[in-house]
């Protein structure tokens, strides 16, 4: 029976030893994506709390840097074909009193940092699915565990989408090592129930629920009672539902704003041309994050026509700290932030005509629009703040320590006043 801890709410009560000292191990240091943007903040609203932060990352895509941060350039560090020793570098050297990884898939690396420390993985998706996106068409997330069973259902149900299924193997044999790091691990971390369930239902123990923040400092729009404008923010992939938005606001009288880059954007413009629309899309492009904030707050509505049960969608809660409502799937992480009729709107993924609708009524009443988008910022506010993502972080770091002194059979020595 797996042992699914939700700290959420939970805040991080007295200890006889706090947390002084943590290392982040990353594939990447900048915002490029949402899971990147986290981690960054993530370090920085820790290091805010006292704790003696550093990074080790494979690439830097900033010099932003945060008082008490420390960020460690090891290009060396997703090389599996070099040793363990040589990829760390000397990051063990720091004694650090937790390990936390994130999107660095390697059960050498884990095994090496577990053997001084206790280590956290977190699953920002998905990891026990092939695919990564974890559903076989809209509507119909798959609740299986990764094994045998899987493949027919890669090749004849459809959850592979991909177009090159040569290289389903060799992502199958990934996500079964992944699997055995996650593991090996002392505490799975991951920011939704959707992906709490998908960790449950492959066997994980030890995993907490741990709430995103929004990673934008919110910026003030302005307008509402004139403007009808629709934003998405997201890579634009097939997944992301670009296309049935699109098709929803054919229907409707409003400007559509796409804030993301991707490989499917020629069809996305075609498909605007085709039904009459390519006058009312714009296509701007990546952000970088005062852009995108301005983007979200100057939103009559945020879209999120998400096809796959996205593992969050942080892009919600970026929005509703700006006090713009929003319109989604209900699928995924999603529920977990959009409550439907309170701070937006939930409709069936992939579902034209109720996207359409639902789109239309917000645009249509902008005092609908200001009451559920600060219903959302009191959300925000109540559940998804950056003080409650580091209290609940620190109780799950809590409970990974004593795991793995129960584990290695030591205890950690009593820090120094």
């Amino acid at each position: 029976m797996c042992a699914v801890e939700n700290v959420e709410g939970l805040v991080s009560g007295p200890d006889e030893h706090p947390l002084r000292s943590a290392l982040f191990v990353t594939g990447l240091w900048g915002r490029d994506g949402g899971v990147a943007a986290h981690v960054k903040e993530s370090a920085a609203a820790l290091a805010g709390q006292g704790v003696d932060v550093h990074v080790l990352a494979a690439k830097i895509a900033t010099d932003d840097r945060a008082g008490g941060v420390t960020v460690h350039h090891r290009p060396e560090l997703l090389n599996t074909r070099a040793r363990v020793e040589q990829r760390l570098g000397d990051i063990c050297a720091l004694d650090p009193e937790i390990a936390h990884i994130h999107q660095v898939d390697d059960h050498a690396i884990v095994a090496r940092l577990r053997a001084a420390t206790p280590v956290v993985i977190s699953a920002h998706g998905f990891p026990g699915c092939t695919s990564g996106v974890y559903y076989f068409a809209p509507g119909q997330e798959c609740a299986r565990a990764h094994g045998p069973g899987c493949i027919p259902n890669l090749a004849l149900r459809g959850c592979a989408h991909t177009r090159y299924p040569r290289t389903l193997p060799a992502k199958y044999m990934g996500v079964t090592r992944g699997l055995a790091m996650f593991r090996e691990a002392d505490l799975a971390v991951c920011y939704s129930s959707a992906v709490a369930r998908h960790l449950a239902t492959n066997g994980l123990a030890h995993t907490a629920v741990i709430p995103y923040f929004p990673t934008m400092t919110p910026r003030v729009g302005s307008g509402y009672e004139t403007r009808r404008r629709v934003v998405f923010a997201g890579r634009l992939v097939l997944p992301k539902g670009v296309d049935v938005l699109i098709r929803a606001v054919a229907r409707v009288d409003a400007d559509l704003v796409i804030c993301g880059e991707g490989r499917r954007e020629p069809k996305l413009r075609a498909l605007a041309r085709r039904v009459g629309i390519e006058e009312r899309v714009r296509f701007k492009g990546w952000m970088g994050p005062e852009q995108l904030a301005q983007e979200l707050a100057d939103a009559s509505v945020l879209a999120v026509p998400s096809l796959w049960p996205e593992p969050f969608g942080i892009v919600g809660i970026e929005a509703f700290s700006a006090g713009r409502p929003a319109v989604g799937s209900a699928t995924g992480g999603i529920p977990d932030w959009l409550k439907d009729g309170v701070c937006g709107v939930a409709v069936a993924p992939g579902d034209v005509d109720a996207l359409a609708l639902a789109l239309g009524r917000l645009l249509d009443d902008p005092q609908l629009q200001q009451t559920m988008g600060l219903a959302g910022r009191d959300l925000v506010a109540e559940r998804f703040s950056a003080q409650r993502h580091v209290d609940t972080l620190l109780v799950a770091y809590r409970r990974a320590r004593g795991r793995w002194q129960e584990r290695s059979g030591r205890a950690q020595a009593p820090q120094a006043a």
